[in-house]
């Protein structure tokens, strides 16, 4: 029931597209940002399980998952 606070961040040159997704589903994405933010208001026990992190531009890409 808390408050939760997901950021995904990167840097890069060109500024690249960020998205952060749970399973197959993106959940937050900012274009040509360095970061992109989730806020859950009450978390539950179905929030739970593994995030990537991705962030990407025409030079490659990079991603991370946690849980």
């Amino acid at each position: 029931g808390e408050q939760v606070r997901l950021t995904c961040a990167a840097r890069s040159h060109p500024a690249p597209i960020v998205t952060l997704a749970r399973g197959r589903r993106v959940v937050a994405a900012a274009v040509y940002e360095p970061q992109v933010t989730l806020e859950v208001a009450a978390a539950a026990p179905e929030d739970a399980g593994e995030y990537l992190c991705r962030a990407e531009n025409q030079h490659g890409e990079s991603s991370l998952a946690f849980n």
